[in-house]
C-alpha cells in the first residue's frame, strides 16, 4: 500500500456543472464509523486529500442549501484518483411579476434548528401609490415561518420597508428592495459590506509627496445587492497596512493616495459594523489592493 494524493470534486447538478465552492468533505473508512480526514472545496470545486491506496473509503459532504447524495462510496487505487460528486444547490423562489422581488429566507434558532412559527412584520415606508394602475396601502403584512423556518413576502422593486421578526421587536430594520426577481432576506435584514471595486484597478504607483497623489474611485456593494453612495465612509474604515509609506484619504467621492517614503503598501477596506456576524465570514471582496510608493 501506498499514499496517493485524491482530488475529490463537488459540482451542481446544471448543464454546465459549475464548481461548488465552500462544500464540506468528510472521508470515512468503507464501514463509515472511523473519521479519517476532512477539507474544503475550492473555488475550483476541489477539495484534495492524501489517502492510503488501495483501500475503498466513504465521504460525505455539507454545506447549506446544497443536497449532494450520502455517503458516496470510492476507492484509491495507485494511481491518479480523481472523483466527482453532483450536488443541487437551492435556488430562491422568484416572483412573477416584473415590478416585485420575492424576498424570502430561513430562520434558525441557536442551536440551528428551524425557527418555527416566528412571526416576520413587515410595512412599507412609502406612501399609498398607484401600482401599475392599481392603489397600493401601506398596510401591515405579517406572515409566519413555516416548519422548515421559511418565510416569504413580494414586495416592490426599489421600496423601503420597516420589518421586525419576533424576539427582535425592538430592532426595527430598514430595508431596501432591490431591482432582481429574487433576494436572500436575511441579507436584507442584515446587510454587510460584501465586496468594492475601483475604477482604476490595482496595483498602483504614486511617487512621494502630495503633488503626486493619486485619485481612486470605489465602488462599494453589499450583500442585499445595493451600492453604497460613493467611499460609504460611515460603513467603511480605509487604511494602508504601512501608515509610514502611504496614507490613504477619503472625501464623500473618491480615495486619494498620498505616497509618504519609498516601499510597499497595501490598501485595505474594514466594516465599521462588526455587530453583524456571518458564518463564514470573509473578509472585504477586492481588497487589499497593493501600492508602490516610489
Amino acid at each position: 500500500m501506498t499514499i496517493q494524493p485524491v482530488d475529490i470534486y463537488v459540482k451542481d447538478d446544471t448543464i454546465n456543472h459549475n464548481p461548488i465552492e465552500g462544500v464540506v468533505v468528510r472521508v470515512y473508512d468503507s464501514t463509515g464509523t472511523t473519521f479519517i480526514m476532512q477539507g474544503i472545496t475550492d473555488t475550483t470545486g476541489l477539495a484534495g486529500f492524501s489517502l492510503v491506496a488501495p483501500v475503498g473509503y466513504q465521504a460525505r459532504f455539507f454545506k447549506e442549501r446544497v443536497s449532494i447524495t450520502q455517503p458516496q462510496n470510492f476507492t484509491t487505487v495507485n494511481a491518479l484518483n480523481v472523483f466527482t460528486a453532483i450536488g443541487h444547490v437551492y435556488t430562491p423562489p422568484e416572483a412573477v411579476h416584473p415590478r416585485l422581488c420575492r424576498c424570502s429566507g430561513f430562520f434558525k434558532r441557536p442551536d440551528s434548528s428551524p425557527a418555527i412559527n416566528h412571526i416576520v412584520h413587515v410595512i412599507a415606508k412609502f406612501d399609498p401609490i398607484l401600482f401599475m394602475g392599481d392603489a397600493m396601502l401601506a398596510e401591515l403584512l405579517k406572515d409566519k415561518t413555516d416548519p422548515r423556518g421559511f418565510v416569504q413576502f413580494d414586495l416592490v422593486r426599489f421600496g423601503q420597508y420597516e420589518v421586525t421578526v419576533e424576539g427582535f421587536e425592538d430592532r426595527v430594520r430598514v430595508i431596501t428592495i432591490p431591482d432582481a426577481p429574487s433576494v436572500n432576506l436575511p441579507d436584507l435584514l442584515f446587510p454587510v459590506v460584501e465586496s468594492v471595486t475601483f475604477d482604476i484597478p490595482g496595483p498602483w504607483g504614486v511617487a512621494v509627496g502630495p503633488e503626486n497623489e493619486i485619485e481612486i474611485t470605489p465602488v462599494v456593494h453589499t450583500s442585499d445587492g445595493r451600492v453604497l453612495p460613493g467611499t460609504a465612509t460611515q460603513d467603511v474604515r480605509w487604511k494602508t497596512t504601512d501608515a509610514s509609506i502611504a496614507a490613504v484619504l477619503a472625501n464623500s467621492d473618491h480615495l486619494y493616495i498620498r505616497g509618504l517614503s519609498s516601499g510597499s503598501t497595501q490598501l485595505i477596506a474594514e466594516r465599521n459594523d462588526v455587530s453583524i456576524i456571518r458564518i463564514p465570514n470573509p473578509p472585504i471582496q477586492g481588497v487589499p489592493v497593493d501600492i508602490f510608493v516610489s
